[in-house]
Order: structure tokens, then sequence, then C-alpha cells
């Protein structure tokens, strides 16, 4: 992917605005070419905020800025950096607690490589899902939209053609919760009662979101 930095514009003016409004600073904002693939999202960085220039087809002005308060609330709570540390910390312990195995467990090897191999990916994972739902938690404080955010969300996922949902395994090992996930998780804090959300549902296209009764518990 290629980050063109906007020097100008609205789009720029109205991202540093809402920057200065939730209290974030950041340094660029970058347009992103959606490419022959048609990548159609945004990215929260430990500074700047990055947009494909095909978001304005697929949402509205208010469902940009809403989407662009997402990826402002990854810069705000610092997620580049704690997945950052998270991987550091992961693969320094995993090289302590390797090196002591090697000396005393040496038969048990096979089933320490696997582990190793599927132990941290479910870890970083995990928690990168948790920086997901207190994204979408800030989107929905700041806008006070939660029908906003999820109608954004909803937009975004038609563009890309993704699964709405995917098995409890699949999931382990998604960076992403499942959309339904997240919009029950929106849902929540927003206090959007289930007529008006099935209504939102059935002008998206969407029969149902499935119901789970663990709820995601955002991390801040």
């Amino acid at each position: 992917m290629k980050f063109n930095k906007l020097k100008s514009g609205e789009l720029r003016n109205r991202a540093f605005k809402m920057a200065s409004q939730m209290g974030v600073t950041i340094a660029r904002v970058y347009m992103v070419p959606a490419g022959k693939g048609h990548l159609t999202n945004a990215f929260g960085m430990s500074n700047a905020i990055g947009l494909t220039d095909n978001l304005g087809k697929h949402l509205t002005k208010a469902q940009v800025d809403s989407v662009i308060a997402h990826e402002l609330a990854h810069v705000k709570l610092r997620h580049a950096r704690k997945h950052l540390l998270l991987i550091l910390g992961i693969f320094s312990i995993l090289t302590i607690l390797l090196f002591r195995f090697s000396l005393y467990a040496a038969h048990l090897r096979p089933l320490a490589q696997i582990a190793v191999i599927f132990g941290p990916l479910g870890i970083i994972y995990y928690f990168s899902r948790q920086f997901e739902y207190s994204a979408d938690r800030v989107e929905v404080e700041f806008t006070g939209e939660p029908e906003l955010a999820i109608r954004s969300l909803l937009n975004l996922h038609k563009a890309g053609e993704g699964p709405m949902q995917y098995t409890r395994f699949s999931e382990l090992f998604m960076t992403h919760p499942s959309l339904a996930h997240r919009i029950e998780a929106m849902a929540r804090i927003g206090q959007i009662p289930p007529p008006q959300l099935e209504r939102i549902l059935n002008d998206a296209g969407v029969t149902e979101v499935a119901r789970h009764d663990a709820k995601p518990v955002p991390l801040t």
C-alpha cells in the first residue's frame, strides 16, 4: 500500500479538527489508493491516520467522519504502541521459556513448537480484537450517534464483502471481531433498542445478527 500525505483539503482539515476535539495529536493524514483490489478501509497509526481514496464512494460524509473518529480513537488509546510492546513482550518471554525448556524437557519439543506458533498468535489477535472494541466505544461516545457508527461499519463491510460472522474457532485468529459482535457491542454502548437495530440491519440488507452470551469487554 502507498501512503500519500495530504497537505491540504477539506478531508484533512476535518480530520485535524476532529483530532483536536478528541484531544488527539496527529502529525499527518494519509490518502491510500484503493488499487486493483478495491481496498476500502482506514488505518490508525501511532501519530497519523490513513484513509483509502474510495471511502466517499461507499460512505456518506457523516459516515466517513465516524470512521475517522474510530481511527483517531486508535491513536488516542495508543493501540499501535501497545500492539508493538505486546509482540515484543510475548516473544521475549517465549525466548526465555524456550531456552529453559530445551534444557529440561527436550522430549516435549514437538508440543512446544506447536504452542510457540499458535499461542502468541492467539494472544496477539485477542488483544487486537479488544482494541477494535475500544475504538468503537470511543467513536460512539465522541459522535454521540451509535446508529451512524453502525451504518458506517455496515457500509464498510458491504464494500469489502466480508463475512457477517466467523465460527468461534476462526475468530480466535482474526485481528478484528466479526461484524455481528461489533454491531452488538455498539448497540449496547449506544443503548439502541432491538427494534431500532433490526431496522438498521434491514436497511442494510442484513437479516439478523446472531446473539451471543459472551459480551466483549473493551480495553482502555
